[in-house]
């Protein structure tokens, strides 16, 4: 299982939002199963310049998680990104892999250790 969070300052239209959103579904969901995912706008205004129409992904992900299968979610997350929203700079599209063990991640009140 994965947990994204992606943060962004792209100003989006209602529509272009749930279109960009669509698009991560779909991109995350073509490398895991099960995955949640949260989108969060932060205006322009709360950013600095070089923030500006950047999308910040945080990808948390068990450490088990190979090399190839991290680099295949960078692409996957940026070509969606670029095929909805378009090309808006270098440094536009981060990714950042947090990798939580069995015992740093509970589920339902109970520690992902204890529950094996």
């Amino acid at each position: 299982m994965a947990t994204v969070v992606a943060t962004t300052s792209l100003q989006l239209t209602p529509e272009k939002q749930k279109e960009v959103v669509h698009a991560l579904e779909d991109a995350i969901g073509s490398m895991f199963k099960a995955y949640s995912l949260y989108f969060v706008p932060v205006p322009q205004d709360n950013v600095t310049e070089c923030a500006k129409d950047q999308t910040t992904f945080y990808v948390f992900v068990p450490p088990a998680l190979s090399v190839d299968r991290r680099r295949q979610m960078i692409k996957v997350l940026t070509d969606a990104m670029l095929n909805t929203v378009g090309y808006k700079g270098e440094l536009k599209n981060i990714v950042i892999f947090k990798y939580h063990g069995d015992e740093d991640c509970g589920v339902d009140g109970v520690l992902r250790a204890d529950a094996k």
